[in-house]
């Protein structure tokens, strides 16, 4: 599947014809074409922030790791979980990596702060 997110709620005609054209490429190699519109300012906001943790350097270790999971094996509050943990500017980046990397889950619809809650996506 292939997902173009909007700028606007309504498409030039331009747009419209140049996704009708990536809609026809992608139907002959099989893909579904979705044209979505604009995502919100929050989530958007949100979802930047944690891009920047994406790199591995980020994961924290197994030992880290699995602190967060059992940490927030419960929705717990942000700050609540990362003070159970150790020191936050050591535990911060990993939790934001597990956050982007979908280990760690919470509601990025909402500005995030330190009392959001947080908790761990069950195991595949």
């Amino acid at each position: 599947m292939l997902a173009d997110c909007t700028g606007r709620g309504e498409l030039s005609r331009c747009q419209r014809s140049l996704a009708a054209v990536v809609g026809e490429i992608c139907t002959a190699v099989g893909w579904r074409y979705w044209v979505l519109g604009p995502v919100d300012p929050i989530y958007r906001r949100n979802v930047t922030w944690l891009a920047g943790y994406r790199h591995p350097r980020h994961h924290g270790g197994q030992l880290l790791a699995a602190a967060l999971q059992e940490a927030f094996a419960e929705p717990t509050p942000l700050w609540e979980g990362v003070r159970g943990i150790g020191d936050p500017l050591v535990v911060l980046p990993a939790l934001f990596h597990a956050l982007w990397a979908g280990r760690l889950a919470a509601d990025l619809g909402a500005a995030m702060h330190e009392r959001m809650p947080v908790w761990a996506q069950a195991a595949e």
